[in-house]
């Protein structure tokens, strides 16, 4: 697990204890698989660092259909939709 600090998409300061995701032909993004409060059980989340806006979530015990949920979603709506919806903060590097 590494920290990470980001602004959330409200603005704030937030630390993110997770793991960086690299999905091809998103290189120059920054993805984060971190905990999150799903529901009142916990799960987890995959935020964007630069936007820190959350792109997938879900219950504790699926994390390892983050990555495939990610790629998927990212699959379907492509660059240009994720690009949009992020705004035009500064990309991750």
């Amino acid at each position: 697990m590494e920290k990470f600090l980001i602004q959330n998409e409200f603005g704030q300061p937030q630390e993110l204890l997770g793991e960086e995701i690299v999905v091809p032909g998103f290189e120059e993004l920054q993805f984060i698989l971190h905990t999150w409060l799903y529901d009142k059980h916990g799960g987890w989340a995959i935020t964007e660092r630069s936007s820190g806006k959350r792109i997938a979530s879900g219950p504790a015990g699926s994390e390892d259909m983050a990555r495939a949920q990610l790629e998927r979603q990212l699959s379907i709506h492509g660059k240009d939709a994720l690009m949009h919806v992020l705004g035009k903060g500064r990309l991750s590097s």
